[in-house]
């Protein structure tokens, strides 16, 4: 069956016999064959690969811009953009679909999204809170459509406050929505626009069973040449895990399951090589999570893993980034967002701020932990210990997709020389 969606005046639902689908002004004529969508296995991996070209192109910016030691999300700020594209006029949804690999198909879009915001369950041992919030000022009116949409998908919420009238108390609301002081988020930027982006995600890593047995003691952390510049307090425990090598950064990389059910993952890439962390990012391609997939085997024998404990902010000002990926009218052309808001929304900041606690405290006494006794080969040395007692780079993955939830770059030790 073939459906074709002609371009209306208003936002409307258009309705067909297997699905909903959303159009509005701006938006091309679309065509929908049934019988070529793709199946689960399918969309999982378009999904995947869209998730990680927008992740590789957010870390190398956020990396350099953040003095390559930072926190961020990838995926919140993907389905924020996400939900604000939903509402943008064709030239600028054409950008943003571009740049977060969105397929032009509004159908493939929405089970992009479905996929998307399904990546978090709440479970008794791990703990991940995400907002995701458009704040519109007093007297600016969401399109009903487009919010109904955005709500519906749980991309990102719409929260009205004094703005313009009262940007002090605008910016207190603003700061309790996402329980942070946002130093990025001066007076001055409320005033010149009618909005502001904001998105926040929280990870407090609760070892059950990772770390909870860790036994923890200070340790000295060097740079890439090998000099000691502080002390870190080191989780040393022995697991069975995943462990490989990829070639193109120089690193080994090592796979620990988060959770009870395995549902999350924590990649650690250390770089063993002469290459050092700037030029090791800049390698960094689309593929780089695929490569680190397919390097990675279990481990023959318990690997000795040490990890610092940490807690980092970032408060990373994404729109310099997005400008520096070409998005641009988002900010200042009231036709670009004429179909969020009347009038049309112009934020004037989008910031986000994430923050992971990496801690052996758990919430639950350790399961026993069963390793595995094979006899020892001559290479088995180089695979038997993972100590991050260097610059490392962190992930914190959905097992089922791949999806990068958060990104980690950690160089700076927690008590420095």
């Amino acid at each position: 069956m073939k459906l074709t969606i002609l371009v209306l005046c208003t936002a409307v639902y258009t309705s067909a016999v297997k699905r909903q689908i959303v159009t509005r002004i701006g938006s091309p004529i679309i065509q929908t064959d049934t019988e070529f969508l793709p199946d689960h296995t399918q969309l999982l991996e378009e999904y995947r690969n869209a998730l990680h070209n927008f992740t590789i192109k957010i870390y190398k910016r956020a990396a350099f811009r953040g003095n390559y030691h930072f926190v961020i999300s990838p995926h919140s700020l993907w389905m924020t953009l996400a939900g604000v594209a939903e509402g943008t006029d064709l030239q600028t949804q054409s950008e943003l679909f571009e740049l977060l690999s969105l397929p032009a198909d509004p159908y493939l879009r929405k089970l992009y999204y479905d996929i998307a915001a399904t990546r978090f369950s709440h479970t008794n041992d791990v703990r991940i809170v995400s907002t995701r919030a458009l704040v519109i000022d007093e007297g600016v009116q969401p399109n009903p459509h487009w919010h109904h949409f955005v709500s519906k998908h749980h991309l990102l919420s719409v929260v009205s406050a004094p703005i313009r009238q009262n940007s002090i108390l605008a910016a207190n609301a603003i700061r309790q929505i996402v329980a942070a002081n946002f130093p990025a988020l001066n007076l001055h930027s409320l005033y010149s626009g009618n909005s502001v982006l904001l998105d926040t995600l929280d990870y407090n890593g609760l070892w059950t069973t990772a770390f909870a047995d860790a036994v923890v003691r200070r340790a000295p952390f060097y740079d890439r040449s090998g000099n000691q510049v502080g002390s870190v307090d080191l989780m040393r425990v022995k697991r069975q895990g995943k462990i490989g090598y990829v070639k193109s950064i120089q690193a080994k990389v090592l796979e620990l399951p988060i959770g009870i059910n395995g549902q999350f993952s924590m990649v650690i890439a250390l770089v063993t090589g002469d290459l050092h962390l700037a030029p090791a990012v800049k390698a960094f391609q689309g593929s780089i999570m695929i490569d680190v997939i397919e390097s990675m085997k279990e481990s023959k024998v318990p690997i000795d893993v040490a990890i610092p404990q940490f807690r980092m902010n970032t408060e990373l000002d994404a729109r310099i980034i997005l400008q520096d990926l070409n998005i641009t009218r988002l900010w200042t052309d009231p036709e670009a967002t004429r179909y969020i808001s009347d009038p049309p929304a112009l934020p004037s900041s989008y910031v986000q701020r994430s923050t992971v606690t990496l801690a052996k405290d758990g919430v639950f006494h350790p399961p026993p932990t069963l390793l595995r006794s094979y006899y020892p080969e001559p290479e088995d040395q180089y695979w038997s210990e993972f100590i991050a007692n260097r610059p490392f780079m962190f992930g914190l993955f959905d097992t089922e997709t791949y999806t990068c939830l958060m990104g980690v770059m950690y160089t700076q030790p927690t008590y420095p020389v």
